[in-house]
């Protein structure tokens, strides 16, 4: 990263909680989000603040830890921290939650990792490969609330990661980053998809971000777009109308993981997963087409803020895409993994 960018990411990427005693957390939701995509390899890794109501009509924000890892099929831990184990730096741009923090460094992020109760323990390097984005209108509307993004298309990780009784090294692997923050609540009118697809080779020079707002049943779709990266340039952006997304099919497979476990009673086996995403951009002379396919899944579950009896649920489908186009001249054909989150409930 040049020097001349150096300042982006502390500038732009720190905490937003209301942690003033004075501030106000109802509804109020926060997490960093990070996708490593090594060789047959996928990490997921998320920090989240959730405000949740309490007894009295008060309201504590509440951090989460999710790590998990898909090698064949998806396997992971979520630990839900009491308000006090979290531990905030000065300039917000380190968040800690007992041994287990996320670190905003000029360069990228330090993630380390200490829940050996849970038999995680790691630490990555993860280092900007371009500039991030912040999305042009923040503030978006989500249901009767609000949010707002920033992300980072393409980093490189190193490091190594312990999850249970399997050891991962990564050197040079491609990886993604958001982080979102904004007032809503679970099992309101809206639902997501949100994808980043990524080589598994650090040295080529590809990558795509997918984002398609909707309603809570997936009838209207509010805003889209796919973002597209040379290297560290963005070369293309189709939103809304120059975008279309079709899913087809049903993946019709059991999720391999779901967290938190109890859950699984609950939810039983029907997601809603596709068999496959196709996503087609056209604007001008360029034109890409995306087709996703998703092998397997992991599935976050949360409940309904807005009614008692449902629950809302984050599908974190791990699979491959092949994409085929040109773009600022430049032709595409490759095949790549991604990771598509779908959100429905």
């Amino acid at each position: 990263m040049t020097a001349s960018l150096s300042t982006v990411l502390p500038r732009s990427d720190f905490l937003r909680a209301p942690l003033l005693a004075t501030a106000r957390p109802e509804g109020y939701k926060e997490w960093h989000h990070v996708i490593v995509q090594g060789d047959g390899l996928r990490l997921l890794i998320n920090f989240s603040l959730t405000g949740e109501a309490c007894s009295g009509g008060t309201t504590r924000l509440v951090p989460r830890v999710i790590v998990a890892a898909h090698d064949g099929g998806w396997h992971g831990v979520l630990e839900r921290y009491v308000p006090a184990a979290l531990d905030v730096s000065a300039d917000l741009g380190t968040v800690a939650v007992g041994g287990t923090s996320l670190a905003v460094r000029t360069d990228g992020y330090r993630i380390e990792l200490a829940l050996p109760e849970r038999g995680v323990t790691g630490r990555l390097d993860l280092t900007a490969a371009c500039p991030p984005t912040v999305v042009p209108v923040n503030n978006k509307p989500l249901g009767c609330g609000r949010l707002s993004w920033i992300y980072v298309p393409r980093l490189r990780a190193d490091g190594w990661l312990q999850l249970g009784s399997a050891t991962y090294r990564l050197t040079a692997a491609p990886a993604y980053h958001d982080h979102n923050w904004g007032r809503f609540h679970w099992g309101d009118d809206f639902g997501w998809m949100w994808g980043s697809v990524l080589p598994t080779s650090a040295a080529a020079p590809w990558s795509f971000v997918l984002l398609r707002m909707t309603d809570r049943r997936r009838l209207r779709t509010l805003a889209q777009a796919l973002y597209v990266w040379h290297h560290d340039e963005q070369v293309g952006a189709f939103r809304d109308a120059t975008l279309r997304i079709a899913t087809t099919g049903a993946l019709g497979i059991p999720a391999d993981l779901t967290l938190p476990a109890p859950m699984r009673l609950l939810l039983g086996d029907a997601d809603g997963v596709p068999a496959t995403i196709t996503v087609t951009g056209e604007r001008g002379g360029d034109h890409v087409q995306l087709i996703f396919r998703p092998e397997s899944y992991a599935r976050i579950a949360h409940p309904s803020e807005t009614c008692l009896d449902r629950s809302v649920v984050l599908a974190e489908t791990a699979g491959w895409a092949t994409v085929a186009g040109v773009l600022d001249g430049k032709p595409i054909d490759l095949t790549a993994q991604g990771i598509v989150e779908l959100m429905h409930g």
